[in-house]
Protein backbone atom coordinates (compact mmCIF):
# COMPACT_ATOMS: atom_id res chain seq x y z
CA UNK A 1 0.00 0.00 0.00
CA UNK A 2 1.35 3.42 -0.87
CA UNK A 3 1.11 6.64 1.05
CA UNK A 4 -1.51 7.91 -1.46
CA UNK A 5 -4.01 5.18 -0.67
CA UNK A 6 -5.73 5.27 2.71
CA UNK A 7 -6.12 2.08 4.72
CA UNK A 8 -9.82 1.18 4.61
CA UNK A 9 -9.58 -2.24 6.24
CA UNK A 10 -11.48 -0.95 9.28
CA UNK A 11 -14.39 0.12 7.09
CA UNK A 12 -14.39 -3.23 5.31
CA UNK A 13 -14.50 -5.14 8.59
CA UNK A 14 -17.35 -2.98 9.83
CA UNK A 15 -19.31 -3.48 6.60
CA UNK A 16 -18.74 -7.24 6.66
CA UNK A 17 -19.93 -7.42 10.25
CA UNK A 18 -23.05 -5.43 9.40
CA UNK A 19 -23.78 -7.67 6.42
CA UNK A 20 -23.35 -10.76 8.60
CA UNK A 21 -25.78 -9.34 11.18
CA UNK A 22 -28.34 -8.56 8.48
CA UNK A 23 -27.92 -12.05 7.06
CA UNK A 24 -28.47 -13.58 10.48
CA UNK A 25 -31.64 -11.53 10.96
CA UNK A 26 -33.06 -12.63 7.60
CA UNK A 27 -32.13 -16.22 8.34
CA UNK A 28 -33.92 -16.12 11.70
CA UNK A 29 -36.96 -14.49 10.08
CA UNK A 30 -37.10 -17.16 7.38
CA UNK A 31 -36.85 -19.97 9.94
CA UNK A 32 -39.90 -18.67 11.82
CA UNK A 33 -41.94 -17.88 8.70
CA UNK A 34 -41.01 -21.19 7.10
CA UNK A 35 -42.08 -23.09 10.20
CA UNK A 36 -45.40 -21.27 10.40
CA UNK A 37 -46.12 -21.78 6.70
CA UNK A 38 -45.15 -25.45 6.62
CA UNK A 39 -46.96 -26.51 9.78
CA UNK A 40 -49.88 -24.20 9.03
CA UNK A 41 -50.41 -25.98 5.71
CA UNK A 42 -50.07 -29.37 7.40
CA UNK A 43 -52.67 -28.28 9.97
CA UNK A 44 -54.97 -26.98 7.25
CA UNK A 45 -54.72 -30.24 5.33
CA UNK A 46 -55.55 -32.21 8.48
CA UNK A 47 -58.46 -29.86 9.19
CA UNK A 48 -59.84 -30.36 5.70
CA UNK A 49 -59.40 -34.11 5.94
CA UNK A 50 -60.83 -34.53 9.45
CA UNK A 51 -63.33 -31.66 9.42
CA UNK A 52 -62.04 -29.76 12.46
CA UNK A 53 -60.63 -26.22 12.55
CA UNK A 54 -58.54 -27.05 15.60
CA UNK A 55 -55.69 -28.48 13.53
CA UNK A 56 -55.04 -25.21 11.71
CA UNK A 57 -54.41 -23.39 14.97
CA UNK A 58 -52.34 -26.27 16.33
CA UNK A 59 -50.24 -26.30 13.16
CA UNK A 60 -49.65 -22.54 13.29
CA UNK A 61 -48.65 -22.69 16.95
CA UNK A 62 -46.42 -25.70 16.37
CA UNK A 63 -44.74 -23.92 13.45
CA UNK A 64 -44.16 -20.75 15.47
CA UNK A 65 -42.77 -22.67 18.42
CA UNK A 66 -40.59 -24.85 16.22
CA UNK A 67 -39.26 -21.86 14.29
CA UNK A 68 -38.42 -19.95 17.44
CA UNK A 69 -36.75 -23.03 18.89
CA UNK A 70 -34.57 -23.37 15.77
CA UNK A 71 -33.62 -19.68 16.00
CA UNK A 72 -32.69 -20.20 19.64
CA UNK A 73 -30.60 -23.26 18.76
CA UNK A 74 -28.74 -21.44 16.01
CA UNK A 75 -28.28 -17.95 17.43
CA UNK A 76 -29.36 -17.89 21.09
CA UNK A 77 -26.99 -20.29 22.74
CA UNK A 78 -23.56 -18.98 23.61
Amino acid sequence: MTADQPDDSGRRAEGDSRRQTEGDAWSAFSLVIGGVLFWGVVGWLLSEWLGSDLFVMAGLLLGMGGGLYLVWLRYGRS
